[in-house]
């Protein structure tokens, strides 16, 4: 059974257009592109198109995609409500977009964020595009994710497959950053010498002991995004289950 507030066509053109305006702020990013050196966060120019090597844009372009199917859905579009409406792809695309929120507000107090700047409209542009991917689109995922479109229950046996894009992303990260010339990870996390300075300070990297020693991390950050995906699968259940019983 399809919830009213998804045949409201005002919220579907709403989605609509919050989905494109997303997308354009993307478009513009790459088009407007400045290499601004920083030793701490910008060292190297790695081109324009390398912004597209971030998980931040990837689960908002994620985010793009799902808004736009979701408002063609509210219009009565069969293939959108589809996808739309599938639990999974709600599931995957709020929890990737929440995790890339909390990594960014997490990495803010240990300065592993870029600090925003208003001086000029490329700067003004950056600043934007960052408080859009990693504040605003996780909370308006959050609460669409609240507002489910259907009674429609999310099976936990499931979940396992949350973790399996993650875990791919990493891999093709890690194994870019050791064979890329200069080297690139999106993330400090995916260097090898990230953890093993963490527990072993200054002494000297020894890179196969520094990547076996990255693989029950990487395991445990999968393992974070299946976590945070089964509470949100309770929670949409219970909603479920409170509203309408299940069909």
């Amino acid at each position: 059974m399809v919830r009213p507030l998804m045949k409201n066509k005002a919220f579907g053109a709403l989605l609509v257009f919050t989905g494109v305006c997303a997308f354009a702020l993307i478009v513009l990013r790459v088009v407007f592109y400045q290499f601004i050196f920083d030793p701490q966060y910008y060292p190297v120019d790695y081109g324009r198109f390398n912004f597209f090597s971030f998980f931040t844009v990837q689960s908002n372009l994620y985010v793009c995609f799902y808004l736009v199917c979701l408002g063609c859905a509210v219009f009565g579009a069969g293939r959108a409500q589809k996808i739309a409406f599938h639990p999974m792809v709600r599931l995957t695309v709020t929890t990737y977009i929440l995790v890339t929120g909390m990594v960014y507000c997490g990495g803010i107090p240990m300065q592993m964020t870029p600090p925003l700047y208003w001086t000029d409209f490329y700067q003004c542009l950056l600043s934007v595009v960052q408080i859009v991917h990693h504040v605003v689109m996780p909370c308006l995922m959050l609460v669409l994710f609240l507002l489910p479109p259907t009674n429609q229950r999310i099976h936990l046996r499931a979940l396992p497959l949350v973790g399996v894009y993650p875990l791919v992303y990493s891999l093709v990260s890690i194994v870019r950053g050791a064979v890329s010339d200069p080297p690139f990870y999106p993330y400090p996390f995916y260097r090898p010498d990230f953890f093993w300075t963490m527990f072993f300070g200054s002494r000297p990297l020894q890179p196969v002991q520094a990547y076996l020693l990255m693989l029950p991390m990487l395991l445990c950050g999968v393992g974070v995004f299946v976590l945070l995906a089964l509470v949100l699968s309770l929670i949409h259940n219970n909603l479920c289950a409170r509203l309408e019983p299940a069909v």
